[in-house]
């Protein structure tokens, strides 16, 4: 028994078109349950770190009304990946429901018996389920409809995956750059801005409102088209100059900027194929520049904070008390106690060991 030409290509059409729109991921799966005479299609996958999952489910309601379950970020436990490990790959397995607990939630109606297939692609693994009121197996005719049906929709579970793959390294980089207090973002060589931190993106409204909501992205001081051939000139093929630093100047009435464009290499492993330009801009930050974070790692108190701020930037004791308005001899004072608390042996150790803690964002929250 072969699988109609005009029913695989429904299939192949809503399970590739469910990349982007999960209803028609599910419904391909009703396709599959009707033709097998299923009631219930359930379509699990999950990397095998444990890091995302994607669930998508079609239940017959009643007459020719179907449900439909779309859930993503919800992993299945460990006791389930386990059962489903132990079944036999690339082939269907007769299991009841409750050898097998499926995570979506145990089926109430125990007249259904469940026909189990394990897939697995890359980093990730998967498994179909379809429930059905024969019990037993199926015949070989019904098995090999099922076994073309799959190669029709397997081209369809690797974008599946990678698509979620994707979507965590986004949701990872975008945690990332919260954590830092400068202004960074991530640009492709087209211009699209793919992460940035709230810093930077504050600095693109700035500079958007300045040139009167042109269109285009770039920052205080630089045109459109200047920022757009700074990230062009970082990602140009072959480019090893290691990225550039540049001082801009957002007008008279405030300080000059650092930018800083670094180019980073296309991953096609990733799923990039472009390479992008990481730009970081150093300049007042304002807030407590970092006072209030070493506060809370080495239990400074709000002076010695003030104090080790100073040094950091590199002035020297004498300026520092000059700017606090303290003796020098208080300044020498603090600055033993900083050195204790941080564990540092002297001034320059001092400067080496918290310099790096000056980009994080003081207000992210710390774990």
């Amino acid at each position: 028994m072969s699988l109609p030409i005009d029913l695989s290509m429904r299939l192949t059409t809503a399970f590739y078109e469910g990349l982007a729109k999960p209803q028609r991921f599910a419904e391909g799966l009703r396709l599959m349950a009707e033709s097998l005479d299923c009631e219930l299609a359930v379509f699990g996958i999950w990397d095998r770190r444990g890091l995302w999952a994607a669930w998508r489910q079609a239940r017959k309601a009643g007459g020719n009304a179907w449900q439909y379950l779309i859930e993503d970020n919800r992993l299945p436990s460990n006791e389930f990946r386990a059962q489903v490990r132990k079944l036999p790959a690339s082939r269907w397995m007769r299991s009841d429901p409750l050898e097998l607990p499926m995570s979506i939630g145990r089926l109430t109606d125990t007249s259904q018996h469940a026909l189990c297939h394990r897939l697995a692609t890359g980093r990730a693994e998967a498994v179909l389920c379809l429930y059905r009121r024969d019990d037993g197996m199926p015949g070989p005719s019904l098995l090999l409809a099922a076994d073309d049906m799959l190669a029709t929709l397997l081209p369809g579970l690797e974008p599946l995956a990678k698509l979620h793959q994707l979507a965590q390294g986004s949701r990872h980089l975008t945690h990332l750059l919260g954590c830092i207090r400068m202004p960074v973002m991530l640009v492709d060589v087209s211009g699209r801005i793919l992460a940035s931190n709230t810093s930077a993106r504050a600095l693109v409204e700035q500079a958007r409102k300045a040139n009167g909501s042109k269109a285009g992205i770039t920052l205080p001081g630089l045109s459109a088209e200047q920022f757009a051939a700074i990230v062009r000139r970082a990602c140009r093929p072959g480019d090893k100059g290691g990225g550039s630093l540049m001082q801009v100047s957002p007008g008279t009435t405030h300080p000059p900027l650092q930018v800083m464009v670094t180019p980073v290499a296309a991953n096609p492993a990733a799923g990039s194929q472009q390479p992008a330009a990481l730009i970081l801009v150093h300049g007042p930050q304002g807030g407590d520049s970092g006072s209030h974070l070493l506060q809370q790692i080495f239990g400074l108190t709000p002076a010695e904070a003030r104090l080790t701020r100073l040094i950091l930037d590199g002035r020297s004791p004498g300026d520092a008390a000059s700017q606090l308005h303290v003796s020098v001899a208080t300044v020498r004072t603090q600055l033993s106690a900083v050195l204790k608390k941080t564990g540092a042996q002297r001034q320059s150790d001092l400067v080496r060991r918290l310099s790096p803690l000056l980009v994080l964002d003081s207000s992210h929250p710390l774990h």
